[in-house]
């Protein structure tokens, strides 16, 4: 699995215990991660891993979350980001199995993102749009989210669910078969557009103002038209890992 596939298992966690800096405050963490993602794809194998996830932000600007853009708009609760980073809408190297090495490569995709972000004491909303830029699958997604933090002194909790509509050339892109891939056990495949949902919980232990430990779990359903597919043999994948967060 390549890294902007990983980078979005951990998007949630980046956001997990932070301060609200200043405008003109400098903000530089790193988090290493052990984590488990199942795969959804034909005799796909679960990926296992470890790595560092960095997050570097400077008065409005940001490199976080597998994105590199800036805060263009803030006012009061409600602030409004553009950037450009990696598309998490499927796993590029189709979970590794053996079974699918004979399809064509699937290129990592860029997009261009619009992300609203709306907190208040009632929770936190978000709504994010993203286009491919790269002109791989030439397709677009929206993603609609909540979360809501509980703080039980220096322990937190913070569950929060999603909702993700993509358009039919970014389903297609990553479960989809094309003329090209059919063969005699393999079937000819076309996707519309796919609605997932995803149900998360993150929990966590502040250690002092810089260091946080982190453990998270996640629970994905596809799409009805994504599990048909003949690469494709479950609807729901689980995610898990433990992080530590250090703030410098």
């Amino acid at each position: 699995m390549r890294l902007f596939t990983k980078l979005s298992i951990l998007i949630p966690l980046l956001s997990c215990g932070t301060q609200v800096l200043a405008e003109d405050d400098f903000s530089f963490v790193i988090m290493p991660v052990v984590y488990s993602q199942q795969s959804i794809y034909d005799e796909g194998k679960d990926k296992n891993g470890f790595f560092p996830v960095p997050e570097l932000r400077w008065k409005n600007m940001f490199i976080a979350d597998g994105k590199i853009g800036a805060t263009v708009l803030k006012y009061k609760d409600l602030s409004l980001d553009v950037s450009v980073g990696g598309d998490y809408m499927g796993d590029t190297d189709r979970g590794d199995s053996k079974k699918l090495k004979d399809m064509r490569d699937l290129d990592t995709v860029f997009t261009a993102n619009i992300d609203l972000n709306y907190e208040s004491d009632f929770g936190n909303a978000s709504l994010g749009y993203a286009h491919d830029i790269s002109n791989k699958h030439k397709g677009y997604s929206l993603t609609a989210g909540y979360s809501y933090n509980i703080e039980f002194g220096r322990f937190f909790v913070e569950p929060s669910v999603s909702v993700t509509y993509a358009s039919d050339d970014v389903a297609d892109y990553y479960y989809g078969v094309s003329k090209q891939d059919v063969t005699a056990d393999r079937a000819l495949y076309k996707i519309d557009s796919t609605v997932n949902y995803e149900a998360s919980l993150t929990a966590g232990y502040v250690i002092n103002e810089n260091s946080i430990i982190i453990g998270f779990a996640s629970i994905t359903k596809y799409d009805k038209d994504i599990k048909n597919s003949p690469i494709v043999s479950d609807d729901t994948a689980m995610t898990y890992g433990l992080g530590y967060r250090y703030q410098f």
